[in-house]
């Protein structure tokens, strides 16, 4: 055979006795070779991960042979049994010569890397009993794994899926009638998709004629159309079933009852329609990823299952509760039943089951408690109880199940307090209760005392973790491979110890109150792939070089919001996630740095202290990159071209830097792009006409830059926008009134421009801002399984806020410090769910729209500094939120009644406001009493605006200083009490003009 040997599998092929070869097998009698077992005894295993990368998840040397098949192997004519299984024949075709091995009859040449379609190569080999050519493989799948903002919950689509090891076709099955004697057939990846897809044609009836046929598979061979019921009816002593992962978009044949030696079907991912039938003869049912298979558990369980051990119904169309009536399938050792909508309480009839090893009921909507009664499952092994609505505390009673190995209860309302006892379970490898509302005081010390886990999480509960520093406990970490601490009320510095766990591959002490230096042992730990060692307060500086491989679903370095210092280590190669932001961190990012991370799914480094301009490598040809985050930096220069390169970016954020020039139109090709912020820079030139390609953006962040011109109509096409900031540029011409047909906009600011015309008038029709908003969402993505935010600068109840996370209620429209003329639309009291309006310093006339009380989620009103006159609306008392009402220098006429709820009035410069107090009301913070005789048009109130600030100044000291010793004296003489209020009434009346005057300004 021509192949190299990596492990040296074929060390004892030597000399002329082929008998005497390990793997070699000759008969007594004839000396002829009849057995050649070659099969690869550790096959690699494979991963999908998060990116949909295939990486490698074995740790051993590969053992495959690799090369092609000797023409001497085709001369063994005697053979029996030949298993060339998992190597590596460099796509080699499967000879024809195969026809010549009569005796044959065993046949293995699965997943071993051939690509050849099949015809007659196996068609004269009727003493064939086991064949199997399948070429794809089982492997764990995360890519479809995501989290949903909406409902705080991972979601997923599968966890599995096969992996093409070869390319093997067969536009046509009849070379399978030949091979009569057949029992066992494995075509897994086998492309019929041409044979299953010619209409009217009975493409499985070669199938039919093999009447000793027991197992059958069929999985990952793209067949389409309906199910073969009526081909494969004549397989009386079928015992094994599997059709799994093709797309038969057809109902699930309920004549399978007909099948009555049948016990194992697995039906698994075959887009299934229709309801599950009654198949009381199977010990084995698989049905799950049908979402649209209807599966009735209490039909389901009406009648008695006698035989069946494993079901497994995740993701399907499950409909109501989990009934008492799953006693019936008594025999029950697997249930399967996780993201399929099951409501209702954790059933005490699953009590019953007493043979059940494996229950997993997660990401359903499970209420109630969990119940003492789980004691009775005397023989589980693994209890997944994730993402449900479960309350209570977790049983003492589960500790009397000894034969526990895994208990998952993550993302539920548990509370009370975690049993000790759980600790004492000797069995126990994988514990994870992160995101609930437990509470204690737990050590290493009594963790480890009885158990030598292999995943153990905490996070998100209000524990109290405390590390024994000077506990060894080196045995016992032997085997950990995940350790979750986030927000366990960490203390002190990260024990070197953990560099012990030299089989950790997660490692997560976030939010913590840990300090010091990262212990440089953390980065040679050999298995690494996920560190977040986040929000806590270590400082220092990193390794030159990280290494982390990529044994987790996602590799991750999250070492955000510390005090680390110095320069940006090399990252590591293939890193998913690299965030480092909000530290010290200086210098440039070098080309080195930069070129690492185009090969990343999620960089951020915003938030320190970085120089020079951004290198072109950070977007290369192949590159990976969705999410880029270097706001909030000292970075200089120009966005680099080479962005048209990471066509895959979901989010762009490099505001807050000294960038200049253009906006590059290289940009166009990142056409998936949602949250695209360039704020706070230097960046000039027109609006990008480009961004009309990006249907999908709902974020745009440009304010405080240069840009010039007019603000393009084709924005009111992009349905998505939520939020459009443009404010403090150099925009002109007039507002376009396409934007008002953007339904989802919740906040819009264009305010510090030059724009003129005036507030269109449609702008009542911006449907998410008429109603309040019942949910709290965040507005941004999970990309990565990592939040990538939106920021936003807000003009709020008269100061600046930036708000780092935005939720759907942060709505507003500030069209302020422009040139718009006309009046304030009558629609725009159609805005319920606005919670600030700021239309100040313009040029607007006319009355404030009589029914402005209809906006009744206002909270921050400013109308100041324009033209505004007539009566100041009564309604505007009634808007309960509204707390700060600014309408000075206008014209208007009229009062708020003493005791309105408000902290800040400001009606300043008004033509007439009456006299009464409005600081009537207990609650108020600021509350400007007015003076008639100070009446400013608004024309002249920028101009006398610093000798308005310098009179009252002056004649604040004049009157506290000389005002107080008047008062002293007349008090002394008089001893009246109503000279005494009255001076400090005036006194209050100044300071409070003083006051008002700077916070406007």
């Amino acid at each position: 055979m021509f192949l190299s040997d990596p492990s040296g599998r074929l060390s004892s092929w030597r000399g002329k006795n082929c008998c005497n070869w390990k793997g070699v097998h000759c008969s007594n009698d004839t000396s002829h070779v009849i057995k050649v077992d070659l099969r690869n005894p550790k096959p690699e295993k494979f991963m999908r991960n998060l990116y949909s990368d295939v990486i490698s998840i074995s740790s051993e040397t590969p053992a495959a042979l690799n090369g092609t098949i000797s023409p001497a192997l085709l001369n063994l004519f005697h053979l029996k049994y030949l298993d060339l299984s998992y190597n590596n024949f460099d796509y080699s075709k499967i000879h024809n010569h195969f026809t010549k091995f009569k005796s044959l009859v065993y046949l293995n040449l699965s997943n071993s890397m051939f690509s050849s379609p099949i015809k007659n190569q196996f068609a004269n080999l009727s003493t064939l009993q086991y064949l199997d050519i399948s070429c794809s493989s089982m492997m764990e799948d995360f890519s479809s794994l995501s989290f949903s903002i909406s409902t705080l919950k991972l979601s997923y689509k599968f966890f599995t899926s096969y992996l093409p090891t070869s390319y093997v076709s067969s536009d046509d099955i009849s070379w399978l009638r030949g091979l009569t004697n057949l029992k066992v057939l494995n075509l897994t990846g086998v492309d019929l998709s041409v044979a299953s897809s010619e209409l009217g044609t009975k493409w499985a009836e070669p199938i039919s004629v093999l009447g000793n046929l027991r197992e059958l598979s069929l999985s990952d061979c793209s067949i389409s159309g309906p199910f073969p019921l009526n081909e494969i009816h004549n397989l009386s002593r079928l015992s094994h079933f599997r059709m799994d992962y093709n797309p038969l978009s057809s109902p699930m044949p309920i004549q399978l009852a007909n099948f009555t030696s049948l016990s194992v079907l697995d039906l698994n991912n075959c887009q299934l329609q229709g309801s599950m039938p009654y198949l009381p003869q199977l010990q084995y049912l698989d049905v799950s990823v049908n979402k649209d298979l209807i599966v009735n558990l209490v039909h389901i369980f009406d009648q008695p299952w006698p035989k069946l051990q494993f079901l497994s119904i995740t993701l399907t169309n499950v409909v109501g509760t989990i009934p008492s009536s799953v006693s019936n399938a008594s025999s029950l050792v697997h249930l399967l039943a996780s993201h399929c909508s099951i409501r209702g309480s954790f059933p005490d009839s699953i009590s019953n089951l007493s043979h059940l090893k494996y229950l997993d009921l997660s990401n359903n909507y499970l209420n109630g408690l969990i119940p003492n009664s789980i004691s009775n499952l005397r023989n589980l092994q693994v209890l997944n109880l994730n993402e449900n609505d479960l309350h209570g505390p977790i049983p003492k009673s589960i500790c009397e199940v000894s034969s526990l190995a895994t208990l998952l209860v993550t993302s539920n309302n548990l509370n009370g307090s975690m049993p000790s006892c759980i600790f004492k379970l000797r069995k126990l490898q994988v514990f994870d209760i992160t995101g609930n509302d437990l509470k204690g005081n737990l050590s290493f010390r009594s963790i480890f005392l009885e158990l030598k886990p292999v995943w153990l999480s905490f996070d998100r509960n209000f524990l109290d973790v405390k590390i024994d520093i000077n506990y060894s406990l080196t045995s016992k970490f032997e085997q950990l491979q995940s350790l979750g601490l986030q927000r366990c009320n960490l203390k002190g510095s990260i024990p070197t110890f953990i560099c012990n766990m030299t089989e950790l591959y997660r490692l997560d002490l976030s939010r913590n109150n840990l300090r010091g230096s990262i212990p440089s042992c953390i980065f040679k730990l050999p298995h690494l792939s996920y560190l977040d060692l986040s929000n806590n307060s270590l400082e220092g500086t990193l390794p030159p070089s990280i290494y982390l491989t990529q044994e987790y679903p996602f590799s991750a370095l999250l070492l955000w919001r510390n005090k680390l210092r110095g320069s940006l280590p090399l990252p590591p190669k293939n890193i998913g996630v690299f965030d480092l932001s909000d530290n010290e961190f200086t210098g440039g990012i070098s080309d080195e740095v930069s070129a690492r991370l185009a090969n990343a799914d999620h960089v951020s480094l915003s938030g320190n202290n970085l120089s020079g301009s951004i290198s072109s490598a950070i977007c290369s040809r192949g590159s990976s990159l969705s999410v880029l985050d270097i706001s909030k930096n000292k970075l200089s220069g120009r966005i680099p071209t080479t962005l048209k390169y990471c066509v895959s970016l979901i989010s762009l954020n490099l505001g807050a830097n000294n960038l200049t020039g253009n906006i590059p139109n290289e940009l166009e090709s990142a056409k998936s792009l949602k949250f695209l912020q360039l704020y706070e820079n230097n960046l000039n030139g027109m609006f990008p006409t480009f961004i009309q390609q990006f249907q999908y953006l709902e974020v745009i962040s440009l304010w405080g830059n240069s840009l010039e011109g007019g603000i393009p109509h084709f924005l009111g096409t992009l349905s998505n926008l939520r939020i459009i900031s443009l404010s403090s540029n150099m925009f002109n011409g007039s507002i376009p009134e396409e934007i008002t047909d953007l339904h989802k906009l919740q906040f819009l600011d264009l305010s510090n421009n030059k724009l003129s015309g005036s507030v269109p008038e449609k702008i009542g029709n911006l449907e998410m801002l008429t109603s309040k908003s019942n949910t709290s969402l965040v507005v941004g993505d999970v990309i990565s399984l990592v939040y990538s935010g939106v920021e936003l600068q807000i003009q709020w109840k008269k100061a600046t806020e930036q708000l780092g996370v935005v939720y759907t209620y942060n709505t507003g429209i500030d069209l302020s410090r422009n040139f718009l003329e006309g009046t304030i639309p009558k629609d725009i009291c159609l805005l319920k769910g606005l919670k600030m309006l700021n239309l100040s310093h313009n040029q607007l006339h006319g009355v404030i729209p009589t029914n402005i009380g209809n906006m009744t989620g206002l909270e921050s009103l400013d109308l100041s500094f324009n033209k505004l006159s007539g009566h100041i609306p009564l309604s505007l008392t009634s808007i309960d939120p509204l707390s700060t009402l600014d309408l000075s220098y206008n014209n208007l006429s009229g009062m708020i009644p003493r005791g309105a709820h408000f902290d800040l009035v400001s009606l300043d410069g008004s033509a007439y406001v009456g006299n009464s107090l409005l600081c009537g009301h207990p609650t108020n913070k600021i509350c400007e009493q007015f003076n008639p005789s100070i009446s400013l048009p608004n024309s002249e109130a920028k101009e006398n605006g610093k000798l308005v600030f310098y009179a009252a100044f002056v004649v604040g000291i004049g009157t506290g200083i000389w005002g107080l010793l008047l008062v002293l004296v007349l008090v002394f003489f008089l001893s009246k009490k109503k000279w005494w209020l009255g001076y400090w009434r005036y006194v209050d009346t100044v300071a409070l003009r003083i006051t008002g005057y700077i916070l406007k300004n």
